[in-house]
């Protein structure tokens, strides 16, 4: 079996002010950024908004995806995180990232990685413009700062 994985090669390759979103998700992001703010608190109170998150989407999704938190605490990347599909699990490994969670929903959804990229970063976009302007992106990826290691 040959595994192909075909992550795109730029952020910009993905990037698509058209991408169609349900409405009830479009909603449940802008309660994110105005009212839960997800990037506020502490680790533990964070882990509870994503929590929270996880519930929304499931519910929106009609799905059962569970979530797990890897050495969270670091908070230095995210990229080692991913997602198990048979058991409909994502497992968030250092950072608690936004974008990553976004990413690897996508992967629950059915996405692969072309589509789990397009889905999680417009909708990060279209939720947090100017956050989104801030970012670096390298590669398919984008990143506060520069990514080192």
């Amino acid at each position: 079996m040959i595994l192909i994985i075909n992550y795109p090669k730029s952020v910009k390759e993905v990037l698509d002010d058209n991408y169609k979103f349900k409405k009830e998700t479009l909603e449940l992001m802008h309660y994110v950024k105005h009212e839960l703010k997800i990037f506020r608190g502490s680790i533990e109170e964070r882990k509870q908004k994503f929590l929270w998150l996880l519930e929304q989407l499931n519910r929106i999704y009609n799905k059962k995806t569970k979530l797990e938190f890897k050495d969270v605490e670091r908070n230095d990347t995210s990229v080692y995180s991913f997602y198990l599909p048979k058991e409909d699990k994502i497992v968030l490994v250092g950072k608690l990232s936004l974008i990553t969670f976004l990413h690897e929903y996508a992967h629950a959804l059915g996405k692969d990685e072309y589509g789990a990229c397009k889905w999680s970063i417009n909708l990060f976009k279209r939720t947090f413009p100017r956050l989104f302007e801030k970012l670096n992106q390298v590669g398919h990826t984008l990143v506060k700062g520069e990514l080192s290691g």
